[in-house]
């Protein structure tokens, strides 16, 4: 599990205050970007590579509000990996009082950015990726 921390941003809030909810598919990317860098993943690399990670299906709970300058922690999870596609699981929570505010998933494909074709990831950052998938199994048990 990796965890990020972001703090809400008065811009992400809605007239009452409350963050709104299009904000939740963002903090998951700041988490999977994370995830994805600590595997030994740099993105950047990925795209000159000529390979793309679209978002293939996402999801989210809304649990309890998250209000503007609340602390939030991002916790991410990898529950599903092949060298084709990663199912990622997130939690959000409050920092100062650990509540659960949100739960999510996505499913992020691996495609060739110029035909759109699902790609393989090379087996040196399936490597680096599996090894914290494999720590996240040993976490939910």
């Amino acid at each position: 599990m990796v965890t990020v921390l972001e703090k809400v941003r008065y811009y992400e809030t809605d007239m009452m205050g409350i963050a709104h909810h299009s904000n939740h598919i963002r903090w998951f990317e700041c988490g999977r970007v994370e995830y994805m860098r600590k595997a030994g993943i740099d993105l950047l690399e990925l795209l000159e590579e000529g390979i793309s990670y679209p978002i293939k299906n996402v999801s989210c709970e809304y649990i309890s509000p998250i209000y503007f300058d609340d602390v939030i922690a991002i916790e991410t999870s990898l529950i599903k990996l092949s060298r084709a596609q990663m199912v990622y699981s997130y939690r959000i929570r409050r920092e100062k009082d650990g509540e659960l505010l949100a739960v999510g998933t996505s499913q992020n494909v691996f495609a060739y950015k110029d035909t759109g074709k699902v790609a393989r990831l090379d087996m040196k950052r399936l490597a680096g990726l599996q090894a914290l998938f494999e720590e996240d199994k040993k976490r939910a048990q």
